[in-house]
């Protein structure tokens, strides 16, 4: 049976989705060199994992794989204030873990339509923990357009959504593609703002990139990344801050996303100790990632000290 594009995106928003669209499950070439390119000048740092070179061929992941299905998820939360004696968590992260969310959501999108086409396909779902260029991929499907934050812009959405996606052998409409050209044009909001100096135009060095190292990086945080930390505790949100494509963007009113079923937005001394008791609170949200003796790391990385409830205004 036929799926038409109309019923995957519809699908797709009903599941909780923002957007859908599909594409040949094929790298283009010009994302392929700029990979490579980024890999030569050991821009990925300690990433070790993005050195797969099977991202280039997805069909090396689902033989036979005839389409890429790409979901996106709003999530922006309230940008909120550095204070004193407390970490300001991005926000992607106040919440439940987006790959738990994603989850659930592509399993239940793969039995809709592995019923809808009669169990005749085979698919292979991904949540940015599978060896594929994602974003190339994405922008392919239409989703956006790369800035130079090197974050895909969607017109509706700006910067601040998740990607996950699906391989399948049916051969499935395919979405309109946007032209490829840049369309950040003059502007350098992201690369002046960004403390670190980690971001060039369509170039991200995450050796200096201060989301990267206060999620991903294992060791401590060196003394010229304290220095230059505003008061983020978990990742950082300020070159999407910045950006005239999220300005008069509403918080996502997705209520996994929101503060209130995870840790909100601001990490102080009295969470922390409580984490450092019971680990099990990380579990389900974004913060795992990092573990208690990460975050503790982070937390020194502030230009303040942490302060407990008792010592902060309301």
């Amino acid at each position: 049976m036929d799926v038409a594009l109309d019923e995957i995106v519809a699908k797709a928003k009903e599941l909780g989705f923002d957007d859908a669209k599909v594409t040949e499950p094929t790298v283009p070439e010009e994302d392929i060199l700029a990979y490579f390119s980024w890999l030569d000048e050991g821009l990925q740092a300690d990433l070790h994992y993005m050195e797969n070179k099977i991202r280039v061929e997805p069909k090396n992941l689902l033989p036979g794989a005839k389409s890429a299905i790409f979901f996106a998820s709003y999530y922006k939360q309230p940008k909120e204030d550095f204070k004193p004696g407390i970490g300001v968590i991005a926000s992607y992260a106040r919440g439940k873990d987006y790959h738990n969310i994603h989850r659930k959501r592509l399993k239940q999108f793969i039995f809709w339509l592995d019923t809808k086409t009669l169990n005749t396909a085979s698919f292979k779902a991904f949540s940015d923990s599978t060896p594929i260029l994602e974003k190339a991929l994405a922008q392919k499907a239409g989703l956006g357009f790369m800035g130079k934050n090197t974050l895909l812009i969607h017109r509706k959405l700006g910067t601040f959504f998740l990607l996950s996606g699906i391989l399948t052998t049916l051969d499935l409409p395919k979405s309109v593609s946007l032209p490829r050209m840049p369309r950040c044009g003059s502007c350098n909001r992201c690369i002046d703002a960004c403390p670190t100096g980690a971001l060039k135009p369509y170039k991200l060095d995450a050796a200096k990139c201060l989301s990267n190292i206060l999620i991903e990086s294992d060791g401590p945080v060196s003394e010229t990344i304290k220095s230059k930390n505003p008061g983020y505790v978990f990742g950082c949100d300020i070159c999407q801050d910045v950006c005239p494509h999220n300005a008069r963007k509403k918080p996502s009113t997705h209520p996994d996303f929101s503060g209130e079923s995870g840790f909100g937005s601001y990490l102080d001394e009295d969470t922390l100790s409580k984490i450092e008791n019971n680990p099990e609170l990380l579990f389900g949200t974004p913060l795992k990632r990092r573990g208690f003796k990460g975050l503790r790391e982070n937390a020194k990385s502030l230009p303040w000290k942490l302060e407990s409830n008792e010592g902060l205004n309301p």
